[in-house]
């Protein structure tokens, strides 16, 4: 099989709708590090007399990604006010105070293009040290991302149809890391309990949701929040006993079994989950 060999690197930021592309003149890109697997640390504890430790659990620490590019206008060595232009042009898109999304669309030995998306802040770098022999613009671009896994930005969203509720229904999660779903559960229902099988984790809300209404359970990092359709804090209405920080999608096939009273063919329950990745 021949396969034709692509590869593309984006930054999009929050004052455009389209992506600078960083491998494209008049950017050049030279490579990059920090792209594969998450830093991480392991926790570990030590009895007074053991040799060595015991692993407990780990926790994946924040990423930084280096970009080392060169922004030349011209392929010939460009003069020093089109230096000082190209420079006000590379600050201009990498701004400390917003938050960029850098894409890596890549093509796999097997002939897929897959797309790989990570949401990052600049870090440092940019420090434009001159090569007196060459006016072209060399220097290492610095971003740091909070939350280290990199994500399909496709996206999956699954709806979980009323005939279903009181069974179960299998949900698959095809990275190689959790993912955290947003929940929405659209009315009539009552008392309805998300759990999956696979994990053992549940999510019990005690209230009714009338029919038109929803509640919208966000999972993610940094969230775990719950409104109702009206913009109304519901968190109240969670069980204390709820996995609501740790409720996940495992890699792989998740059997989850929602159960509830009063429903009807409108009841549903919808899952919104990107895929996650450790690196790529």
């Amino acid at each position: 099989m021949t396969v034709t060999d692509t590869f593309r690197l984006d930054y999009y930021h929050p004052r455009s709708s389209l992506p600078v592309r960083l491998d494209d003149p008049p950017y050049y890109y030279l490579g990059d590090q920090g792209f594969g697997l998450a830093p991480l640390h392991r926790i570990t504890t030590r009895g007074p007399l053991q040799q060595g430790d015991s692993d407990i659990d780990f926790r994946l620490d924040p990423r930084v990604l280096q970009l080392p590019i060169i922004y030349a206008i011209s392929p010939s060595t460009i003069q020093r006010y089109e230096h000082y232009s190209a420079r006000q042009t590379l600050l201009n898109l990498f701004r400390p105070y917003e938050q960029g999304l850098l894409r890596v669309t890549t093509t796999l030995s097997s002939g897929a293009s897959i797309t790989r998306e990570i949401a990052t802040k600049v870090l440092g770098g940019l420090s434009f040290d001159v090569d007196p022999s060459s006016y072209n613009v060399r220097t290492v671009v610095q971003l740091r991302a909070d939350d280290p896994t990199w994500y399909d930005p496709a996206g999956v969203n699954v709806t979980y149809p009323q005939a279903n509720i009181g069974g179960t229904q299998v949900l698959s999660n095809a990275g190689n890391w959790f993912s955290f779903p947003v929940i929405r559960v659209t009315g009539p229902i009552t008392n309805p309990v998300i759990t999956n099988n696979t994990t053992s984790q549940a999510i019990t809300i005690t209230a009714t949701i009338g029919a038109g209404a929803y509640y919208d359970i966000n999972l993610l990092y940094g969230q775990k929040t719950v409104f109702d359709n009206l913009g109304v804090n519901r968190i109240s209405t969670v069980s204390a006993a709820s996995a609501l920080a740790t409720w996940t999608l495992q890699p792989g096939n998740n059997t989850i079994a929602i159960t509830g009273t009063g429903t009807t063919a409108a009841t549903n329950i919808n899952f919104d989950y990107r895929v996650r990745y450790t690196g790529i």
